[in-house]
């Protein structure tokens, strides 16, 4: 049968609204699919029923088991003859495999699916896609598929699966770099998950929205949206590792290292216990080694880094590998001691990242540098400083603050004590507008070490010169820029932002959630 073949009706009575129930009130959802499946029904019916509970348990229980679920589902849509049950089902058993680290089967699933579908279905399975790819790290390919899936799906006039694909455009906005983007497609989202009575899917929406006041500094409403988000999970009755997630991030941006650390460790306990999403346990892994390396603790940063490499890896998700690399090499470095076998460690990964367009190519070139000095190659120290200097007129804030430290530190290697002031005065302008634009979260971790490894070099040539003036100037200098950090309020541009995202589209404003449907 075709695509677009319809169940027969005595098929449908029995399951008619089970699948958006599970993204909507999952508990209440997977008792009725439960009870659906208990009085033996036939094969669609039973299809629908055991997707059903297979997404539940993949989005909020046993991942494995819901593999299981969905497979089943995807046997039995193949008993009725009807391609669209059939993609439907292969969709969803691709995200499941996927979260279960099975990634190439997971993506062979989709691409599966993709050529099987024709018209809205096509979205349905562009929008998940979108979702798992951007999951995966693989930000610019779910952009492309989230844009796809919302122009199929709007010309469908499927309100559901728009706001869905617009929230997956939105995640994708916000990994690149575009939270003002995001936010309009979080907001437009809303709206129709108001419309269509999705509970789950709206909560989805204050959390996303918390992600995007983060981005832009705003801690204050970042954990207000967080608390709400996690009442009304509550209410719910589901559990969501990516609030603890999102949480961790938030509280190591307040400077709460320890607390971060205990939230990441506990989060990781819950989900081996649930044998939840292998992805999300090594994300929440990986903040807590980068938690761990903010609170000093080498040994345990090393720990958890291996790990989640060791997990992204199995997940062939080399942009998130490639960070666990950087956060390991960064650990092994800072416990000691340096070795030629991790300068040449760290000089593949700064290539990797490079390759990859990751603003952290830089600071993988410094501790490169750093590495090679240490180890008296100043040839080699130079070649790193230089590589990563040239980051200094590009890139994000923090990349630019980068490369000013790379001059700096090839500055004082040569020393040439004019360019050395004038790498470290301009690094500190960078970390002035970083804060000013980004508010009090970049200054902490790695904007914080430059900003003190850049102050610290200039006090150094002022101790070394008998210069005290200088060195009074330079030590006032540095806290100016950590300590003055500027109250978090609405401002005129952030309603000018406002007024240019209310771009009328053809079901409202822009806006989506966390998690996947289907």
């Amino acid at each position: 049968m075709s695509a677009g073949a319809s169940a027969p009706k005595t098929g449908l009575q029995g399951v008619d609204g089970l699948l958006p129930l599970a993204m909507s009130r999952p508990t209440e959802a997977l008792a009725r699919a439960r009870t659906i499946l208990a009085d033996h029904p036939g094969p669609y019916d039973a299809s629908v029923a055991h997707q059903a509970v297979g997404i539940v348990l993949r989005e909020f229980g046993d991942v494995h088991a819901g593999v299981g679920e969905l497979r089943s589902a995807l046997r039995l849509a193949r008993r009725t003859g009807l391609i669209g049950r059939e993609v439907e089902c292969q969709a969803s058993l691709g995200v499941a495999l996927v979260y279960a680290g099975h990634t190439t089967a997971g993506l062979a699933a989709f691409d599966r699916a993709v050529r099987m579908s024709r018209g809205r279905l096509t979205g349905h399975v562009l929008h998940r896609r979108a979702l798992t790819l951007w999951t995966l790290g693989r930000h610019v390919a779910a952009l492309d598929d989230a844009r796809r899936a919302i122009a199929i799906l709007r010309r469908a006039g499927d309100r559901l699966w728009t706001a869905r694909a617009l929230n997956a455009r939105g995640l994708a906005h916000l990994s690149i770099g575009l939270p003002g983007r995001a936010d309009a497609d979080f907001v437009a989202a809303g709206l129709l998950f108001a419309e269509t009575g999705q509970e789950l899917e709206s909560v989805y929406v204050v959390h996303n929205r918390a992600l995007v006041a983060f981005a832009l500094g705003d801690l204050p409403t970042a954990l207000s949206y967080f608390d709400e988000a996690a009442a009304r999970y509550r209410q719910l009755g589901v559990p969501i590792a990516d609030l603890s997630i999102d949480r961790c991030l938030v509280l190591l941006a307040a400077g709460l290292v320890a607390d971060a650390l205990a939230e990441a460790d506990a989060a990781v306990g819950d989900l081996e216990r649930l044998h939840g999403r292998a992805i999300k346990k090594a994300q929440l892994l990986l903040i807590a080694a980068d938690c761990a390396l903010a609170g000093a603790q080498p040994q345990a940063a090393m720990e958890r880094a291996q790990a989640a490499y060791r997990l992204f890896r199995a997940q062939q998700s080399p942009w998130w590998q490639a960070h666990a690399a950087r956060v390991l090499a960064q650990a092994r470095y800072t416990a000691g001691p340096v070795s030629p076998p991790l300068l040449r460690q760290v000089s593949r990964l700064a290539t990797w990242l490079e390759t990859m367009g990751s603003s952290e190519a830089a600071h993988a070139h410094l501790l490169a540098g750093r590495v090679a000095r240490d180890l008296g190659r100043s040839a080699d120290a130079d070649r790193h400083f230089v590589a990563a200097a040239r980051s200094r007129r590009h890139g994000t804030a923090l990349s630019r603050a980068s490369g000013w430290l790379g001059e700096a530190l090839r500055a004082e290697a040569a020393g040439n004590s004019r360019r050395l002031l004038t790498a470290c005065r301009r690094g500190l302008e960078v970390l002035d507008e970083h804060r000013f634009t980004l508010g009090a979260s970049e200054l902490r971790a790695q904007a914080t070490a430059h900003g003190a490894e850049l102050a610290a070099l200039a006090r150094r040539y002022a101790a070394r010169a008998h210069r005290p003036r200088l060195l009074l100037v330079w030590s006032e200098r540095w806290r100016s820029t950590a300590l003055s950090v500027p109250p978090v309020r609405r401002t005129r541009a952030d309603a000018e932002l406002n007024a240019g995202l209310a771009v009328p589209q053809r079901f409202g404003h822009k806006n989506g959630a966390p998690g996947l449907a289907g």
